[in-house]
């Protein structure tokens, strides 16, 4: 019998902004044992025509407003940009639901997908307005939230709060401080405070206060992908620059690109988070397309700033780098850079506003290093983040043979949770407390029946029976006297 799928529900709206409400959302699903995941995904615009937002200022809200949900892991509560990378494609025809729930469920085909709705929505035929309404029913049957008002007394287990009275809370606040009403102004943001979570109200309130920093990202890869939605969430306002469109726009003959206004004065700094090899023709591109002074990063961990942003520095800008040490992939709806080091070079300036994007976050300094000692860094954090896949594909050819190719992905993602917990606990205990296995004990006899009994299983076996033996002999020289007796043991 085919084990049931786990079912994920799908949060939608606009999001303009989340209110406590909104936060506590997917953990009252959660906790209900209905669901097994919840996908929150803010809405890129409003099927009946509602002016909102822009879509990235609300998504960035979302994402403070459900912070402590996104930091437990797991993969419970995800929020998804889906509906913006939807609206792109469909060139300005109206959003539908059936749309979106059909296009998370191809993302997703191991889940059941669900859509969530409140009773209000039920209860007051608004459905009778939505695009096959029964198509949804039938495909991507509703779980119904009760909220006060439309639903029996005392069955609603959520605050009664709305975006709207929020929107008119934050109209009342800016009156009172265009009128220089401090009290009315206290009042105000305290009725926020209660109304939002507290990332969100600090967010809200720089917004109305227009004290965003502004910064141009220049890159639209893998990295850009998470570090735009990293910088809006830490306060900056982004505007982001295609790195390829910037550079054929300023080859002879060619349209030039149209950058993002400087009006209001120029960027605070802009970060360059383009190809490694593409690097110093984005840097001839931008110089004398903003004013002197202005810092500019790079994003690569093997490059000097001063050897590839040669023709910004040239050109009177303090240059740097600044190199999330990261594993940042874009099919990924999440990433990790929010809890990230960082390594840091350049110009004292250019190094500052490398510290302001930074923050709290950890970083390393890089200044002193040269051309080579930038190489040698980089290859120790590719050393970390490039070759975990040698283990996970050994140990899973390893397991599929014993156990049958049916059974491939049970045992890919078994390997998986088992290097997470291994990784949590050499990171929280390190060497050699964190380390478990044979050779913690100093059990060198079980280490080489490990290698003789990998070995024994054809070529598969034996290439990660070479790689267990290899490591279990550096494993040894790391844990000392704990793995006594080792030497020659796993040879």
């Amino acid at each position: 019998m085919p084990r049931p799928k786990p079912v994920l529900a799908v949060v939608g709206g606009s999001f303009n902004p989340p209110h406590v409400g909104h936060a506590l959302l997917p953990r009252y699903l959660l906790s209900t044992g209905e669901v097994d995941a919840v996908l929150v995904c803010p809405c890129a615009d409003h099927p009946l025509g509602k002016r909102l937002t822009p879509f990235a200022r609300r998504m960035s809200w979302t994402r403070l407003a459900l912070a402590p949900e996104l930091r437990a892991g797991g993969g419970g509560v995800i929020v998804s940009a889906i509906e913006g990378e939807l609206a792109a494609a469909r060139d300005g025809k109206p959003s539908y639901s059936l749309e979106l729930l059909e296009a998370i469920a191809a993302r997703y085909p191991g889940h059941r997908v669900r859509l969530v709705v409140g009773s209000d929505i039920i209860e007051s035929g608004e459905t009778e307005r939505w695009h096959r309404w029964s198509d949804i029913v039938a495909g991507f049957e509703p779980i119904v939230v009760p909220r006060a008002g439309w639903c029996e007394a005392g069955s609603a287990s959520l605050p009664e709060v709305s975006s709207t009275v929020v929107r008119e809370q934050l109209d009342r606040l800016r009156r009172h401080v265009a009128d220089g009403d401090e009290a009315g102004a206290a009042k105000a943001r305290s009725l926020l405070e209660r109304q939002v979570p507290r990332a969100v109200a600090e967010a809200l309130l720089r917004w109305i206060a227009g004290g965003e920093p502004r910064v141009w990202v220049v890159g639209l890869g893998h990295v850009a992908h998470h570090a735009v939605p990293w910088l809006w969430d830490r306060g900056f306002r982004v505007e982001t620059i295609g790195a390829r469109a910037l550079v054929e726009g300023a080859q002879p003959g060619a349209t030039p690109l149209e950058l993002p206004t400087i009006d209001e004065g120029p960027p605070a700094g802009v970060w360059i988070l383009a190809r490694d090899g593409a690097l110093s023709a984005v840097a001839e591109a931008l110089a004398g397309r903003l004013p002197p002074g202005v810092p500019v990063l790079h994003g690569a961990g093997a490059k000097l700033a001063s050897e590839v942003l040669a023709p910004l520095a040239a050109a009177g800008h303090p240059v740097g780098s600044l190199h999330p040490i990261c594993s940042l992939r874009n099919e990924r709806e999440g990433s990790r850079l929010q809890h990230a080091g960082f390594g840091i070079g350049g110009d004292a300036q250019a190094h500052a506003f490398a510290r302001t994007l930074v923050g709290e976050q950890r970083w390393l300094d890089l200044r002193s290093l040269d051309a080579e000692g930038r190489l040698a860094y980089h290859g120790a954090c590719a050393l970390v983040a490039n070759h975990q896949a040698v283990l996970q594909v050994g140990a899973a050819e390893v397991l599929t043979t014993l156990v049958g190719a049916s059974e491939s992905a049970t045992a890919r993602a078994a390997l998986g949770d088992l290097m997470l917990g291994s990784l949590e606990n050499l990171l929280a205990l390190g060497v050699p407390a964190g380390v478990t296995g044979p050779l913690s004990r100093g059990d060198t006899a079980t280490v080489a029946a490990h290698v003789e009994a990998l070995r024994g299983l054809g070529d598969r076996g034996a290439a990660a029976g070479a790689l267990y033996a290899s490591l279990s002999a550096r494993l040894a020289e790391l844990l000392g006297p704990r793995a006594a007796g080792s030497e020659g043991a796993v040879s």
